[in-house]
């Protein structure tokens, strides 16, 4: 049986997805690799397509350094 990582507390308000992070390049037709900090080391870096968001950034959310 496959395991499943979490990312975090468990619960129904915990974050569903964690990142953003680049995408590196395409593999195949629905599976992309993706460039994973060194915590996450142990987490394969191929995902299906479906398993991804696109990341849409709110400039309005955004806090600057040095505050």
């Amino acid at each position: 049986m496959k395991s499943v990582m979490r990312f975090g507390k468990k619960g129904k308000l915990i974050s569903r997805f964690v990142g953003p992070y680049k995408i590196l390049r395409r593999v195949g037709k629905v599976a992309y690799e993706v460039a994973l900090p060194n915590e996450l080391a142990v987490v394969h870096p191929l995902f299906h397509v479906s398993m991804l968001k696109k990341c849409i950034r709110d400039p309005s959310n955004t806090v600057p350094l040095g505050v």
